[in-house]
């Protein structure tokens, strides 16, 4: 979908407090793998420059929960993962990252790549003189070879078949040596 469908969410973001929207249009992003967007996403922060970029962990579409992690790569910075709280002082970033016995508290100096949990901030809703501010705040759109981003394909699918499926476990009785057959059955397999 090109900037005139995405136009809508474009002002609403604006509206909620941005300066700037700039969108990258390119027929050849199509079916884009997770690198070729971060490749994309990378040089168009990089063109902007930056302190601190905010990502999602995962898009809707693909679900890889690779790029954010990418683009920090290819910008050269650290990346703070899966945060629930994010804190700024200063030249330091710090995140929560959750885990099962609570949170890890992670920090790095700036410029920072964060990818947020869904739930971290709830957005505000535009006032109506963000609104009409919005209409007047500049949406730049760049194509790929305006950002110096080559279009190559990365990947390319080349067929896709159901899974298998599963076949019956086997139920193993302890008699003392139940033990013995579940080593055995992992040696089998490779596992042990």
């Amino acid at each position: 979908m090109g900037p005139a469908g995405n136009l809508q969410g474009i002002r609403q973001a604006l509206a909620m407090g941005a300066d700037k929207a700039v969108v990258i249009d390119d027929p050849s992003l199509r079916g884009s793998d997770a690198l070729l967007t971060a490749r994309v996403l990378a040089e168009a922060i990089r063109r902007e420059g930056f302190d601190l970029v905010i990502a999602g962990t995962e898009s809707t579409d693909g679900y890889s929960g690779v790029v954010p992690q990418m683009v920090a790569e290819l910008l050269d910075v650290p990346a703070l993962t899966y945060a629930t709280k994010l804190e700024v002082s200063g030249e330091e970033a710090t995140i929560h990252r959750q885990t099962d016995l609570g949170y890890d508290e992670v920090r790095a100096s700036l410029p920072v790549v964060v990818s947020v949990t869904a739930g971290v901030v709830e957005p505000r809703y535009p006032t109506f003189k963000g609104i009409m501010e919005a209409k007047k705040k500049p949406v730049e759109t760049l194509t790929l070879s305006e950002l110096g981003v080559e279009p190559k394909v990365e990947q390319v699918v080349v067929g896709v078949e159901p899974a298998p499926e599963r076949t019956a476990g086997e139920i193993v009785e302890d008699d003392g040596t139940a033990h013995l057959k579940i080593v055995a059955k992992l040696e089998e397999l490779k596992v042990i």
